[in-house]
């Protein structure tokens, strides 16, 4: 039993065994498990390096900057030039190439990340709390959904969801909606309460994005108890919650240029002077606090509502359990959470220790990414080597070479890939990022571009969401190849128990036995309906 409970361990609540991870299991399963939740974990190797939100909204201040000075000059050297129509075209010339080069930059940065982010998951030792930084981060998503946070996808997961995953929900609600990128991708950043002193000057006015996903995909749940009056005055609470401008870019709504708040651009700032007054009325309740004081109070009570309870500990007994998870596992998970003052920890221990977890039914279906982790995981496959580069931290318009960065352009632009042997022939930095791309495109191509959430409500958590047939074959395609890829490096029985252990039946140990070479051994293992399952 042990050993069953040591691939269960891997699998269902890990991201799939690397080789020896069985073996280091060993018989405490469960211990393995709870140890990856004490303490503050330090932040994974790969990730230390990478620029913070504000060092991403800055680049992207910046380029508006010198895009305008670059403007001016040119406009003022057309006013003093014999041919002002010829400088006039070097001006939308050059604002088609500077265009070009800030899409570059988006596509470089969510490219390096991603690649960087995958090979935490590979090659962590605490699989457990990876999946769990990946659940909640899911929970409360900020896609890539375009230019606006495109670059802020992968800073927004290290800064406001890595550090709390075994802390308290509360906290890391907070974080989450007191976020530069959460404000940004649901217009949070321009809510205005009309009474405000700003909203009477400029006639500006709420936005109930963020309030409205707070309580229907934060919160409470849809079924949860609350009305659109709810969602009206949950705005009202927040408003003036923003983000700190770049000095001298325009405001949406006056025009005037941003003044200097002294503080670093890209980082939260509450704008009292936006802010609807008090009171604000939430589930019954009156909030009469002054300022930021208001919304945190706010928050603070949704997160300890019995129905915010229930729909997390249903959303986390679904991701780890069953699709259609047993009432009495949903029942104690959320007594935890109430009991112990929102502690996702307490939480993830509770369900560690429930029984209904470590059945040996595999009744949950690898997501596209996880079932790509696996496989890496299980052949100690990093992308790139591990040795994925860094995006750029700092915008010099004039200087940046677009050109150099072809790779980031090809994760939807695939006819910009020249092949492999053209690639073999650029520099190895170049080769690493067309190799972090392929891997991009590969999941992407099984119906889960990483890191590109369908919206707000995150990716959905059932077999039927990816049980396609064109994923699934994506998947057989995929495993066949890796196979082929790794068959000089393993033995086809040996990798059967280094990776699935008990977990294999006797059908799927015959089958490996009996293949007639090791790329197909290796490859009836990874396509396995054991392998894709959890």
């Amino acid at each position: 039993m042990s050993k069953l409970e040591a691939a269960i361990a891997c699998h269902r609540f890990g991201l799939g065994a690397r080789p020896g991870e069985l073996e280091a299991v060993g018989a405490d399963a469960r211990g393995w498990l709870l140890g990856q939740l004490e303490g503050q974990a330090p932040t994974p190797r790969q990730l230390r390096d990478l620029p913070d939100t504000a060092d991403h909204f800055t680049t992207r201040g910046d380029y508006f900057v010198q895009r305008r000075a670059f403007v001016r000059s040119k406009q003022a050297e057309a006013s003093r030039s014999e041919n002002p129509e010829a400088v006039r075209g070097e001006i939308e010339e050059a604002g088609r190439w500077m265009q070009t080069a800030l899409g570059v930059l988006f596509r470089d940065a969510l490219m390096l990340e991603f690649g960087r982010r995958f090979n935490v998951a590979v090659t962590t030792d605490q699989p457990f709390r990876e999946r769990l930084v990946r659940f909640w981060s899911n929970h409360l998503v900020v896609p890539n959904a375009g230019g606006k946070v495109v670059m802020y996808t992968g800073s927004y997961e290290r800064e406001a969801i890595r550090p709390h995953v075994a802390g308290r929900f509360v906290d890391m609600l907070l974080a989450s909606a007191r976020h530069p990128a959460m404000l940004l991708f649901l217009d949070n950043d321009v809510s205005v309460g009309p009474q405000s002193p700003y909203g009477q000057e400029t006639g500006s006015s709420l936005n109930e994005n963020l309030a409205r996903e707070i309580l229907e995909l934060h919160t409470l749940g849809v079924d949860g108890g609350y009305s659109q009056e709810d969602v009206i005055e949950l705005a009202k609470g927040i408003s003036g919650w923003s983000v700190v401008r770049v000095p001298g870019l325009s405001d949406t709504y006056t025009r005037e240029p941003f003044p200097d708040l002294g503080k670093e651009p890209g980082t939260f700032h509450f704008y009292a002077d936006r802010h609807q007054p008090p009171p604000a009325i939430l589930l019954g309740k009156r909030y009469d606090q002054p300022g930021i004081a208001q919304g945190e109070s706010m928050l603070r009570d949704l997160a300890h509502h019995p129905s915010t309870a229930r729909f997390l500990a249903t959303k986390l007994a679904r991701h780890f359990v069953a699709d259609e998870p047993p009432e009495a596992l949903v029942e104690r998970l959320a007594k935890v959470y109430l009991q112990t003052g929102t502690d996702l920890s307490a939480m993830s221990r509770a369900l560690v220790e429930s029984p209904e977890a470590w059945q040996p039914e595999l009744s949950k279906l690898r997501q596209p990414e996880d079932y790509v982790i696996a496989v890496s995981r299980a052949l100690g496959r990093p992308v790139a080597g591990d040795r994925v580069g860094s995006p750029v931290a700092e915008m010099d318009l004039m200087n940046y070479d677009w050109r150099q960065r072809r790779y980031a352009l090809a994760y939807d632009r695939r006819q910009i890939d020249p092949g492999p042997e053209r690639v073999r022939q650029m520099p190895e930095s170049m080769q690493r990022g067309f190799e972090v791309v392929r891997l991009y495109n590969v999941i992407a191509d099984m119906g889960q571009p990483p890191m590109k959430a369908p919206g707000p409500q995150g990716w959905y958590d059932r077999w039927s969401d990816w049980s396609s047939a064109d994923s699934i074959m994506k998947r057989i395609e995929y495993g066949v190849r890796m196979a082929e890829l790794a068959s000089s490096s393993f033995e086809p029985r040996a990798f059967l128990r280094s990776t699935l252990g008990e977990l294999a039946d006797e059908h799927l140990r015959q089958a490996v036995s009996r293949a007639a070479t090791p790329a197909q051994g290796l490859a009836l293992t990874l396509t396995s309906p054991h392998f894709n399952r959890r």
